[in-house]
């Protein structure tokens, strides 16, 4: 079961990376109504995205498998490590600044899970 849960957090963590990896080539959208088709041509084409969509998929189907094994009160506190690896990626990857209370948040993230996982 854990299997199951850890796979779904690395996949739908890792999707939120490359689709913003994907996103930086695409560029931003300027919410004009007449390019929305060409931003979403360039980014469902984009490599990046079309990762991020399998891996998503792959988090989807991981996650079903893990919920039908167990407690959703249980294992839906795991999902928050998500949180936690796309934080500590995007700081080494996209150089993003992550302030000391993000860095709070991810202690107190990491302390609830640890909590919820001894119940």
């Amino acid at each position: 079961m854990y299997f199951l849960v850890f796979t779904s957090i690395f996949a739908m963590s890792g999707a939120q990376l490359l689709l913003k990896k994907g996103l930086l080539q695409v560029g931003a959208f300027s919410f004009n109504i007449s390019e929305i088709g060409s931003f979403f041509m360039k980014a469902y084409t984009n490599v990046y995205v079309i990762t991020a969509i399998i891996l998503t998929v792959v988090a989807a189907l991981t996650w079903i498998l893990a919920l039908s094994k167990t407690e959703l009160s249980y294992i839906y506190p795991f999902m928050a490590l998500s949180y936690v690896l796309v934080a500590l990626f995007s700081l080494f990857l996209f150089k993003e600044d992550i302030s000391a209370l993000r860095w709070a948040g991810i202690v107190v993230i990491c302390l609830g899970v640890f909590l919820v996982s001894r119940s």
